[in-house]
């Protein structure tokens, strides 16, 4: 399958086994909790998710791939092999939810374009290319957006699945931080101007999410009232900060396109070291 509809597959015998400690805490979720079967959009969000979460798990195996050409170390391979169960994981999760709405709507995709590929040459900067998009980006701006979704949430089902994405995001955005500090020596100034313009465009790719029509928020969408100044908020204080602090600028009119600004925000939120493809993750499919 590379272009068509959106389904998943579990083939089962030792590889299902293999998996089983990894999706346990799934089945110990309240799914005998009634949702609202009418929920068209909830529906939408949660098929969307499910495949942003797919996407995610391609993308950090190309990471683990190029971490791997790179002679990156060990761990950090290690780490993003890792987060590709943990996506999977997560796609299985949003599906189940869509399917305790009612069921999944149709989606369609093309499996052959879940990432898009870096356009740097040399293996270090192909990685860092990556990482910054994926890790630095996408799952840095994941993580305060989910937080709004839960708390918009109002299902226990729904905010169990969702605090277990968090926490599982937030080591996903930590490893960019770590990697960047790593390879930090042989990062040159053109390396590093052209980490912020791919950094640059990963966030304006939210950019056409924001400004549009709101629905309300609740079963994992967040409205568009909230959505969109908590976005800009986190593109400056959780990416274009901790970016700076590494000599990697964002360009301005970059932030601007989504309505943030290089200064805004408080201290810095990643730590690193010292503390649509698959980037756009679960939070394009949440905004309503």
């Amino acid at each position: 399958m590379s272009a068509g509809e959106f389904e998943l597959a579990i083939l089962g015998g030792p590889w299902s086994r293999r998996l089983a400690p990894r999706r346990a805490w799934l089945d110990a979720l309240p799914w005998d909790e009634e949702l609202p079967r009418g929920a068209d959009g909830a529906r939408v969000v949660w098929t969307r998710t499910a495949f942003s979460e797919y996407a995610s798990a391609a993308a950090f195996a190309e990471i683990a791939g190029a971490l791997l050409a790179a002679g990156a170390p060990i761990d950090l391979v290690a780490a993003a092999g890792d987060f590709v169960v943990d996506e999977i994981v997560h796609t299985e999760a949003a599906a189940r939810v869509a399917a305790a709405l009612g069921g999944a709507v149709a989606l369609e995709v093309d499996l052959e374009r879940l990432v898009r590929p870096p356009a740097a040459r040399g293996a270090l900067l192909r990685a860092a290319e990556l990482m910054v998009r994926v890790s630095c980006v996408g799952e840095a701006l994941t993580v305060p957006m989910l937080k709004i979704s839960r708390r918009l949430a109002g299902s226990a089902l729904i905010d169990a699945v969702l605090a277990r994405v968090v926490a599982d995001e937030a080591s996903h955005a930590q490893l960019g931080w770590w990697f960047l500090d790593w390879a930090d020596p042989a990062l040159d100034r053109p390396a590093r101007e052209h980490l912020g313009r791919a950094a640059g465009a990963a966030i304006r790719a939210f950019a056409p999410l924001l400004g549009g029509g709101c629905t309300d928020s609740g079963l994992g969408a967040v409205a568009c009232d909230r959505y969109d100044p908590a976005l800009a908020e986190a593109a400056a204080r959780q990416v274009a900060r901790p970016l700076a602090a590494r000599g990697i600028e964002v360009p301005v009119e970059d932030l601007a396109a989504v309505g943030a600004h290089a200064g805004a925000g408080g201290a810095d939120g990643a730590g690193g070291a010292d503390g649509a493809d698959g980037t756009l993750d679960i939070i394009d499919a949440a905004r309503g």
